[in-house]
């Protein structure tokens, strides 16, 4: 799941066993009913030179209905990076 289509790209050829990609924003493009073992990301946390969190937010909020049981959510953030204080 990345939202650049060169991310994706280089993705796909360093783990090529993954059976999906998705071309998306977090999780706007997805069908709500798609779920996942693990959900690994290290998710945007600026728009230019500007903080914005609005992708890391939407991981912490949705990403744990989207796990399956015994599923994981790991995220990668810097350390100024608020992520217990985004989390819901």
């Amino acid at each position: 799941l990345d939202a650049d289509a060169v991310a994706l790209e280089a993705a796909k050829e360093n783990v090529p066993s993954a059976k999906r990609f998705w071309l998306s924003d977090a999780w706007s493009a997805m069908p709500a009913d798609i779920s996942f073992d693990w959900i690994l990301s290290n998710p945007p946390v600026h728009f230019g030179l500007k903080s914005d969190f609005s992708v890391l937010s939407a991981l912490l909020s949705e990403g744990p209905r989207r796990l399956r049981p015994g599923g994981a959510l790991l995220l990668v953030a810097q350390t100024y990076v608020p992520v217990g204080l985004l989390a819901p």
